[in-house]
């Protein structure tokens, strides 16, 4: 357990993630299901935009 508090947990939500967190994310993504056509990648986009729209 104390490994587990030490790390970032492995899990996290979309919706929880900064935007370095959901770039990373999204670069996975892309390299484990040869693009951006689930649902999980979906969310991230939308995470994304959603974050660089706040930002300016």
């Amino acid at each position: 357990m104390s490994e587990e508090t030490k790390e970032e947990k492995k899990n996290k939500k979309v919706n929880r993630m900064s935007l370095q967190e959901v770039e990373g994310a999204i670069k996975k993504t892309q390299e484990h299901m040869k693009g951006l056509n689930s649902k999980y990648a979906k969310e991230l986009v939308a995470r994304q935009s959603e974050l660089k729209a706040s930002k300016k």
